[in-house]
């Protein structure tokens, strides 16, 4: 499912209800067990601060993902380094406020209350499985390419919702994405004996009035769901398959958010408070970090590069150098190597771990070149080479570069053809689907990439 464009899973919704709930009994038992100081009214407050504060740590921490087993050890510790980060947080959001609802008896009584609820609700999660019975049983209309790479999205979602019964279809016998329950004139019958609930078609479906659609519309008539491959594989994935996905189906799905009208500039305006207050922040970081590699080689300290912006326009970006001076002298430009990279200097190995040579790019957001939020922009013989080969990617043009974006906190650091067609399909999914919210979640993902995954 997506929430605001942001896709979650069953257990995900489940952990986060789950811990406002708590979050609330905690700040109920402290207010009582503090004779109410503060009212009704500072208390409620209170438990919105907290609530917040828990949410935002606990997502950073990456406690919401749901293949952690939070009876461990490791993951309690987790939980409690959480509580007293959110509660110090809250703390802080509080004193802001006049007359705040907080004082240090009550966040004490409500850590403790939150440090030893949390853990208790989360192993319980834990512990209830769903049952088999509770899946939606699928069956999957063709074979080929794009019902193999539907299963594969099956097997990896980490809440198994869907029950991957079985496939129709009339290709020839090999290597299939789940056992064959007929051909597709059996697609009727199949979903009757097999008690199908959802119908996903991974196969061309012929003109308007085909015996194909003709029970495919006669099934969901009678209850049961029906998707196409791309739709499905897009919610359950976070990204669009772009190998499998057709013109027409990009054409009439989702519109391109923030590309014209009140959301790019909400977006804009964003970009440019961020940017000012992160250049701000940074400007000591970034000097430092620029007299360690004027220190450690020969060169400027900061790298222009021309790269392909919005529409395909060029612009030079802004960034710490990172690799010795003539480190394309030879070879012109080629793809990067990665950790393993020999022209990559040692304190360029540092910047780029902890991310500190993107941050003059700051400089470029206020320009107007880039976003905040959006696709790394790209060299132009490296988009050539991929506008040839890679299905789709003149779309990623549609929106302005960004600093972080939705593939880069969601897949790891790429370096070739493959790893950019990978990342595509993760740019197609937050181009459709931008909200506030995944915007912010973009930028709660870097923050936890930084400190959790360094290098990725």
């Amino acid at each position: 499912m997506t929430i605001f464009g942001i896709p979650a899973t069953p257990r995900q919704l489940c952990y986060a209800l789950g811990d406002l709930l708590v979050v609330l009994l905690a700040v109920g038992v402290a207010h009582v067990a503090s004779a109410g100081a503060g009212g009704a009214l500072g208390a409620a407050r209170s438990a919105l601060v907290l609530a917040a504060a828990t949410w935002l740590v606990l997502y950073v921490a990456d406690a919401y993902d749901a293949s952690l087993d939070f009876r461990r050890r490791r993951e309690l510790a987790r939980l409690w380094a959480a509580v007293g980060l959110a509660t110090g947080l809250a703390l802080v959001g509080d004193a802001l406020v006049p007359r705040g609802g907080w004082g240090l008896e009550r966040a004490g009584l409500a850590a403790l209350c939150l440090a030893l609820l949390l853990p208790a609700w989360r192993a319980l999660a834990c512990q209830l499985r769903p049952d088999a019975p509770l899946r939606r049983r699928t069956l999957v209309v063709g074979d080929g390419p794009p019902a193999r790479a539907l299963a594969e999205a099956f097997g990896a979602t980490q809440d198994r919702v869907y029950e991957l019964v079985g496939a129709v279809h009339d290709d020839a016998p090999g290597p299939s994405a789940a056992p064959r329950l007929g051909g597709l004139k059996d697609l009727d019958a199949a979903v009757r004996a097999h008690a199908i609930d959802q119908i996903v078609v991974a196969c061309a479906t012929p003109g308007d009035d085909g015996p194909l659609l003709r029970q495919l519309l006669a099934c969901k008539a009678r209850g049961v769901h029906v998707d196409d491959m791309p739709t499905l594989y897009k919610r359950l994935t976070g990204k669009v398959p772009i190998r499998q996905a057709s013109a027409a189906w990009l054409v009439f799905g989702p519109a391109f958010r923030g590309v014209r009208g009140v959301g790019a500039a909400a977006q804009r305006a964003l970009d440019v408070a961020i940017a000012l207050v992160g250049a701000v922040l940074s400007a000591p970081l970034v000097a430092a970090a620029a007299l360690a590699v004027r220190l450690e080689s020969r060169g400027p300290a900061f790298y222009l590069q021309e790269r392909v912006g919005r529409d395909e326009r060029p612009f030079r970006i802004v960034k710490l150098r990172t690799m010795r001076e003539d480190a394309e002298a030879a070879t012109g430009a080629v793809w990067s190597q990665g950790e393993g990279d020999p022209r990559v200097t040692r304190v360029g190995r540092l910047l780029r771990r902890t991310r500190i040579d993107e941050l003059p790019q700051f400089y470029n957001v206020l320009r107007g070149d880039m976003s905040v939020v959006g696709p790394r922009p790209e060299r132009e013989p490296f988009v050539t080479q991929l506008k040839a080969r890679v299905p789709f990617y003149g779309l990623r043009f549609a929106v302005k570069p960004g600093v972080t974006g939705w593939a880069q906190v969601r897949y790891r650091y790429g370096a070739s053809e493959e790893d950019a067609a990978e990342k595509l399909c993760y740019e197609l999914y937050a181009i459709q689907e931008m909200s506030p919210a995944l915007y912010a979640v973009i930028l709660l993902k870097t923050v936890q990439t930084v400190l959790l995954r360094p290098g990725s």
